[in-house]
């Protein structure tokens, strides 16, 4: 079995996206410029963005954090989107997920720019994506799962790949991008009938249902590729994934942990967007 170690790739990643920037700051230009909104008291929001920002400065990205009250209203959220959209110092907004029940989350995330939309998250986006547009930016776990089975040189054309979980965030575009990359693509969700079988038929398996260790040994076949995309809690608070790693890893070819798989590189492909239009920009 073949550990797909997502954390050192990100490193990878991130060591070039620094010398790419400082290429550029030392021409003269002004560094990247970050927005963050994080709204309410959730705890896991807090950590992930404390990663996003502390990584996007430490590879020379300005990074503002604009904090929120969980009883912020919506027209609140929206003005500060509008007034960074106008900014042109800023090259990327992004709106920290999820927002409290009392906020329209669409209504939010599509007054961010389309060309300032860091996640991928606007209808634009995911519209140029499901279209193969080069010209999308792709959500950043999406395209994080698709870096690290290239870096891997794992080959993805012609393969069955089967997705479990259909989420805007990341199991729609996991399927639309390795439909763009000529796998042949199923996409189970919480109404799809004989899971089980379906997920043996995978030569790569993508589990994103948010469900902790839910799937096991008996959903895949010998050498099967395990991209687990979950971040879960277990009874004793220790962060693990959808799948069932112990279970799996005798059977699978190769398998992603959790923690230290898609996480990290989540990040690192966020700042890689970030990039791409900040050179647009300057």
């Amino acid at each position: 079995m073949q550990l797909l170690n997502g954390k050192q790739i990100s490193l990878e990643i991130s060591d070039n996206l620094q010398g790419e920037i400082e290429e550029y700051t030392q021409k003269g230009k002004r560094p990247p410029r970050l927005d963050i909104l994080l709204v309410g008291d959730d705890y896991a929001s807090k950590i992930y963005v404390s990663m996003k920002s502390e990584k996007a400065t430490s590879i020379g990205v300005v990074t503002n954090v604009h904090t929120f009250s969980e009883s912020v209203k919506e027209d609140e959220l929206i003005t500060l989107i509008e007034k960074l959209n106008r900014d042109i110092s800023v090259d990327g907004i992004m709106v920290q997920l999820p927002l409290p029940k009392h906020i329209n989350q669409d209504s939010v995330l599509e007054r961010v720019l389309p060309s300032k939309d860091v996640d991928g998250l606007t209808s634009t986006n995911l519209g140029k994506l499901f279209k193969n547009n080069p010209s999308a930016i792709p959500p950043a776990t999406a395209k994080g799962v698709i870096e690290l089975l290239k870096r891997y040189d794992i080959e993805i054309e012609g393969k069955q790949a089967v997705v479990v979980g259909r989420g805007d965030i990341s199991g729609l575009p996991i399927a639309g991008m390795l439909q763009n990359e000529n796998a042949t693509v199923t996409l189970c969700h919480s109404y799809s009938k004989d899971l089980k079988n379906i997920c043996k038929r995978a030569d790569i398996l993508v589990v994103s249902i948010g469900k902790a260790q839910y799937i096991n040994r008996e959903y895949i076949k010998e050498g099967c590729i395990v991209i687990d995309v979950g971040t879960n809690r277990d009874v004793d608070g220790k962060l693990v994934g959808d799948v069932d790693f112990n279970s799996v890893k005798d059977m699978a070819g190769s398998v992603t942990p959790v923690p230290g798989g898609i996480g990290p590189m989540t990040i690192a492909c966020l700042l890689s967007n970030l990039l791409n239009i900040y050179k647009q920009n300057v």
